[in-house]
């Protein structure tokens, strides 16, 4: 069955992931050097991207008979425009609140992004790395689930595998909730081309950030970090986030519902509760040991390094 592939393709993915990291790690205690984070980047997709090729392959199944690359209307393009702006008080208290316990993993590497052009850390995380991830995530992974049909099930738990497959806590809390967002963006327009758009949207916004204010991202993490969650400021300042989230993700998710009308897929959208919920489980075990797995180092990261 797909999903029971899926969850083995999942386990292949952390397995590489870990894999390459270990094997980058020691070719620095080696050599002294370490790749760009352009290449980097570029290999880590790769790792990721392969199980699921080999997976949809091995299955005998055409790539577009498993992962919807339907066209989408302009129209629809403007609103997906909105409709990332309107994520970004979200994921900002996400990440404030993973802030009090984990590093900034985005943070941590701005001076490798900095070092390099600004163009092509977009095209590394503003293109090639939404695609890849979009492929495998809201494609491949959402896709599999949703032949069992448990699609509330299959939206929440490819959505935590997305957050997982980032190896740390900063990473998969936020990564967690916009793997949730674009999941209801494929939904509403039956296309990963949607959830491609606005990750590589909304990551090609946090780049040019990054290049126009350095400094004022790494005042703002530093604030975090010192003061932590002993500090009421801090306390103060994620409360100001909180309300901004539940104003901005309530109109996001209107202007996801009328993007479901534009592509005339408010009946699906409708009917999304309606599913079942029992039937197929989709966990199964590879897929507990990848999460094992992903966690345990996720805990190894936040302790030692």
């Amino acid at each position: 069955m797909e999903y029971k592939r899926a969850n083995r393709s999942f386990l292949y993915m952390i397995l590489a992931t870990l894999a390459f990291t270990l094997l980058m790690s020691y070719w620095i205690i080696l050599t002294g050097n370490s790749l760009s984070i352009f290449a980097n980047n570029a290999l880590s997709e790769l790792v990721v991207l392969i199980p699921a090729l080999a997976a949809i392959l091995y299955g005998g199944e055409k790539i577009t008979e498993v992962v919807p690359f339907k066209k989408i209307k302009i129209s629809t393009i403007f609103m997906i425009v909105i409709y990332v702006i309107t994520l970004f008080p979200l994921v900002s208290f996400v990440n404030a609140v993973s802030m009090l316990f984990v590093e900034n993993m985005v943070s941590s590497i701005s001076d490798e992004v900095l070092a390099m052009p600004m163009w092509t850390m977009l095209i590394s995380i503003g293109i090639v790395g939404p695609f890849v991830e979009e492929f495998v995530f809201r494609g491949y992974i959402l896709q599999s689930y949703q032949r069992t049909g448990r699609i509330i099930g299959s939206i929440v738990l490819s959505s935590i595998l997305f957050g997982m497959m980032h190896l740390n806590f900063n990473q998969f809390a936020y990564g967690t909730v916009m793997g949730v967002m674009f999941c209801l963006l494929v939904e509403a327009t039956g296309s990963i081309w949607s959830s491609f758009f606005a990750h590589a949207l909304f990551n090609s916004i946090e780049v040019v950030y990054m290049y126009s204010m350095p400094d004022l991202i790494s005042e703002a993490d530093d604030v975090l970090e010192e003061y932590g969650a002993g500090d009421g400021s801090i306390y103060l300042m994620i409360g100001i986030y909180f309300v901004l989230a539940v104003i901005f993700t309530a109109l996001a998710l209107c202007v996801v519902y009328k993007i479901s009308e534009m592509e005339n897929r408010r009946t699906f959208v409708d009917s999304i509760r309606m599913y079942p919920r029992q039937g197929y489980k989709l966990i199964t075990l590879p897929l507990i040991i990848a999460m094992v797995i992903a966690f345990a180092w996720m805990i190894f990261v936040a302790t030692y390094l």
